[in-house]
């Protein structure tokens, strides 16, 4: 299956209240995708919020698209089958179940690679039943997508979700995703409060009248990667999103002057040492 190209990531967003506030800001703009994970802890409140809010809208569950993410130390077949399955008992289905991390707090570097592969498997497994409706990674580099492409038996993940804003192009893995038809999803694509008020964001969103929120998130959405700024005021969630409803686009001066700022920084975690 293929995601929309915009959706709300709810990274921290655990109080109940702001969660349904957010979905309710963004429901109305035709955002359907909503990125959850087991680490994020907000699982059931993100389904709470949405069997409440739907009907408002004449949604249904099917109207919606939910990606979540297995929580590393669930890695293995049994506890990444054992926990999925209880996320499948919130949504009635995930529509996208991602690995969320390579690794795995206190396990042996060289114990890895079969711990991610017992994840995969049960993910295959999961899907084969309709339980997922797409499996996929998040955070792994290319070594860890070659590896993966060598024990899959369903074909290659139909994602990957990875840090992208214009420090971090990601260049080499998009490629390599766009060569094994893997769509790329972005998130941080509004970096830590840093990229906005760089001159060159500040100019372009004056010179076109949008924000500089909406200049960054045009720059990812005009790349063909799948975006989810997160926040918690329903206002800039709306404002953000506007950046993917309005259909204004940026002129190729904007994008080549934005490419620029690209220097490799990364603002998460590095899963190159794994």
């Amino acid at each position: 299956m293929k995601l929309p190209l915009y959706g709300i990531g709810t990274y921290k967003l655990v109080d109940i209240n702001i969660l349904d506030k957010v979905v309710s800001s963004v429901l109305p703009l035709g955002v359907r995708l909503f990125d959850t994970a087991q680490w994020y802890e907000n699982e059931v409140l993100l389904s709470e919020v949405l069997l409440e809010e739907l009907p408002k809208y004449n949604l249904t569950r099917e109207d919606v698209v939910i990606v979540s993410k297995v929580h590393p130390r669930n890695h293995g077949y049994e506890r990444a089958k054992e926990s999925i399955l209880e996320s499948v008992k919130l949504f009635g289905y995930i529509d996208m179940m991602l690995v969320h991390w390579p690794g795995m707090s206190g396990v042996d570097k060289s114990e890895l690679p079969a711990l991610r592969a017992g994840t995969w498997r049960a993910m295959e497994e999961l899907k084969r039943e309709g339980k997922l409706r797409g499996i996929g990674v998040s955070n792994y580099t290319m070594d860890h997508l070659t590896e993966l492409l060598g024990y899959t038996t369903t074909g290659p993940p139909d994602v990957l979700q990875s840090e992208f804003h214009p420090r971090c192009h990601q260049t080499p893995v998009r490629e390599f995703c766009a060569a094994n038809g893997i769509q790329f999803m972005g998130y941080t694509p509004l970096g830590r409060n840093d990229l906005a008020p760089r001159p060159v964001i500040d100019r372009i969103a004056k010179a076109r009248n949008m924000t500089p929120s909406q200049v960054l998130l045009k720059w990812a959405l005009q790349k063909g990667v799948v975006t989810i700024p997160r926040s918690s005021n329903p206002e800039r969630c709306v404002e953000n999103a506007q950046s993917w409803v309005d259909g204004r686009l940026l002129e190729e001066e904007d994008i080549r002057a934005i490419d620029g700022m690209e220097d490799g920084h990364k603002y998460c975690w590095n899963p190159d040492l794994l």
